[in-house]
């Protein structure tokens, strides 16, 4: 046997070994290799290996995606299950807010007066438009695009933040539902981050727990 037919059969053992990648296909006939990270909000959350290491975390819309073929030696696909129970765990026993949050609404006082190291989780449904064509969930755009007038220049359009205090540093929420602890004493504001308001429509349910 020559040695170049030795190594081509020996090559795809090299590739699974190496790699042991889960494989997403998209609708519009993008491939990756990586690994399943999570399922959140009807999002799927994707860690995408470059020579065999995790190079980027990209977030895929159900909608976009046409299947994903997982690799038995992956681990951890239940860990957004686990992930969950844990959250319901430290929400337990805390007080409830439930607010609607329109996507045309700078900030909205959600009536909540926070002490000094308070801890604040929020969890959001819902989704809006952030102009005519563009949908996104509570974290916003998935192809972030910087612009100095949002509240968060570097954050996602369409992102769900907050804020303590009308003149409070604002902070992003997102699909974030760790507890949050409250730096200062103040009131609870939430809103979107967006520098024109005027071609977004529909709104997010947001339900706080402090």
């Amino acid at each position: 046997m020559s040695y170049k037919l030795f190594f081509l059969l020996l090559l795809p053992a090299i590739f699974v070994n190496t790699l042991a990648a889960d494989t997403l296909y998209t609708i519009d006939n993008q491939i990756y290799e990586g690994k399943f990270v999570a399922y959140r909000f009807e999002t799927i959350y994707f860690n995408v290996y470059e020579f065999g290491k995790v190079s980027d975390t990209k977030r895929f819309p159900m909608f976009k995606i046409h299947k994903i073929i997982f690799n038995p030696k992956q681990e951890g696909v239940g860990k957004s299950h686990e992930l969950e129970k844990k959250y319901r765990k430290l929400r337990r026993g805390k007080r409830v807010v439930r607010i609607t949050l329109p996507a045309g609404k700078n900030w909205k006082d959600t009536g909540i007066n926070l002490s000094e190291n308070q801890e604040v989780l929020f969890s959001i449904t819902g989704s809006i438009f952030i102009e005519k064509d563009l949908k996104v969930l509570h974290y916003g755009e998935l192809n972030v695009r910087w612009h100095r007038n949002k509240q968060l220049p570097t954050q996602p359009t369409g992102a769900v933040i907050a804020k303590i205090g009308e003149k409070g540093k604002p902070f992003y929420v997102g699909d974030n539902k760790a507890p949050f602890k409250s730096k200062k004493k103040g009131k609870l504001y939430i809103g979107i981050n967006d520098y024109k308001f005027k071609d977004n429509e529909s709104q997010f349910s947001v339900t706080i727990y402090y």
